[in-house]
């Protein structure tokens, strides 16, 4: 795989999720948990990255081997069609009701719990606990720098 370029981290996360995603133990994984296999390797790829990749919306429509996972793998990581710090920015804007860059602290935990990969409510409090700066009077927080600490292994 050096010739993807992948460190040792990677390729042993993607042996180990496509070994999770091998229900029937035969070195094939089906390609609609494609996407759901390369999330498991800590990137976000769009739906729209996964299927131009290879990947699959039906089941049993084609299977993946473990030397065809990792192109895959190396194109969804050199795609720039992924979230990132500017673009939960300009969601949580929307948020903003100040228009200065805070937002209502039950809300944010309203996102945290409710929509894309839902926390818990004790997950939500304590991730918003070591992560927020505290409200103000008013309930509002400052969310730049949440997302700057939730998105520093991004920098």
């Amino acid at each position: 795989m050096a010739e993807l370029g992948l460190k040792k981290k990677e390729i042993d996360a993607i042996e180990f999720a496509f070994d999770v995603y091998d229900f029937k133990g035969d070195g094939n994984v089906d390609a609609f948990y494609a996407g759901d296999l390369i999330r498991a390797c800590n990137l976000n790829p769009t739906l729209k990255t996964i299927n131009e990749v290879g990947g699959q919306s039906e089941k049993g429509k084609k299977m993946l081997s473990k030397a065809e996972v990792y192109p895959m793998y190396k194109a969804c990581k050199d795609s720039k069609d992924q979230g990132g710090f500017h673009d939960f920015v300009e969601i949580l804007k929307l948020y903003d009701k100040n228009d200065d860059n805070t937002m209502i602290g039950n809300e944010l935990f309203r996102l945290l719990t409710n929509l894309g990969e839902k926390l818990s409510k004790e997950e939500a409090k304590s991730l918003m606990k070591e992560l927020c700066e505290p409200e103000d009077d008013d309930g509002f927080m400052p969310f730049i720098p949440f997302l700057e600490k939730m998105c520093a292994a991004e920098k």
